[in-house]
């Protein structure tokens, strides 16, 4: 398989870590990436309508998507686009009060799972008639001591802090989970407990490959992980794998499994109003401050071999949240 898909969002114009992410992208964005050629095409750009974002400089951006059939399910802040690569056209949208920097959709049994991270918590849908049918927490704690039910959600620009700020849904084991950045953990729905904790620094994917499930973590780790045993079966430093000059990595987010080699995607360093979550960039800050750009890495982990880079900065995304295949049976 060499093409993949990249989601994610392209930066309105500012100087570099000096706007806040719940208003710094003008476009969320689409592209998909030929590995054999090095081709890259823009397959959509989209913005939310008013009604479905806030009213003054609201953010658009696709964060991580999924595969459901033959059509991709993709998430803005404030909405689940239901996306067909075939036509190239959104089929169908869907959209809630209560979601707020949404980060992850994907079906699981029949249901539409809609990780609304502002609000800390699952949200599985019915979308023949687009209700939530169940609301689970990220925290332990119901979201309506920290919430209120009423509240359009959609039109807040930001909720944080964020107690948990959940990432990514998946099933594993016969059970669900969301990764939590805050607690470097994954969180059981069912049984409303975290895993071991994986990493020392925030973790963002939760991708079931084989037996196992894969975390990145953005200070530039990916996690193989037991979840049903809670045991670590591999740790990838990616500094030490392809180093690049002295220069930080930037945001590890965004993980593809192939055969015979990994593909990873890393985000130039962004603003964050959560300035302890960037202790971990200011030692190589401190050494080369111009961050190395947006782009996709192939490594063959095992080998600890850097293969290929892509950098895509300059095609039109600044910030990249997901890799997909670029067919359902990728």
């Amino acid at each position: 398989m060499s093409r993949i898909f990249v989601t994610g969002g392209r930066q309105r114009p500012s100087r570099l870590l000096s706007r806040d992410e719940w208003n710094a992208y003008e476009k969320a964005v689409l592209l998909e990436l030929d590995t054999a050629s090095g081709a890259v095409r823009t397959v959509l750009e989209y913005a939310s309508p008013e009604g479905r974002r806030p009213v003054t400089s609201p953010s658009h951006v696709f964060k991580a998507g999924s595969w459901d059939g033959d059509h991709l399910l993709l998430c803005t802040q404030t909405e689940v686009l239901v996306f067909d690569p075939r036509s190239e056209t959104v089929v169908s949208s869907l959209s809630h009060p209560w979601f707020n920097d949404l980060h992850h959709v994907a079906r699981i049994d029949g249901r539409l799972h809609v990780v609304s991270t502002g609000l800390d918590c699952l949200l599985v849908m019915d979308d023949a008639d687009q209700d939530v049918a169940e609301v689970h927490s990220t925290t332990g704690r119901s979201p309506w001591e920290r919430f209120d039910r009423d509240t359009d959600y959609r039109l807040a620009a930001t909720t944080k802090p964020h107690q948990a700020h959940p990432n990514y849904v998946f099933a594993r084991d016969g059970g669900r989970f969301v990764s939590r950045f805050e607690q470097r953990d994954a969180w059981s729905i069912d049984r409303m407990e975290g895993s071991a904790r994986i990493a020392t620094d925030p973790i963002h994917d939760g991708v079931p490959h084989g037996a196992s499930t894969w975390f990145t973590v953005v200070s530039g780790e990916v996690v193989e992980m037991d979840l049903a045993a809670g045991r670590v079966l591999n740790r990838y430093n990616l500094d030490r794998i392809g180093a690049e000059g002295g220069r930080p990595l930037g945001w590890c987010r965004g993980i593809h499994i192939e055969a015979d080699r990994t593909l990873l995607a890393f985000s130039r360093l962004r603003p964050t109003a959560l300035k302890q979550n960037l202790a971990w960039l200011r030692p190589a800050l401190g050494k080369q401050p111009e961050p190395s750009p947006t782009r996709i890495c192939a490594y063959d982990l095992p080998g600890g071999r850097k293969l290929q880079s892509w950098s895509l900065e300059d095609k039109g995304i600044s910030s990249i949240f997901s890799i997909l295949p670029a067919s359902p049976k990728g």
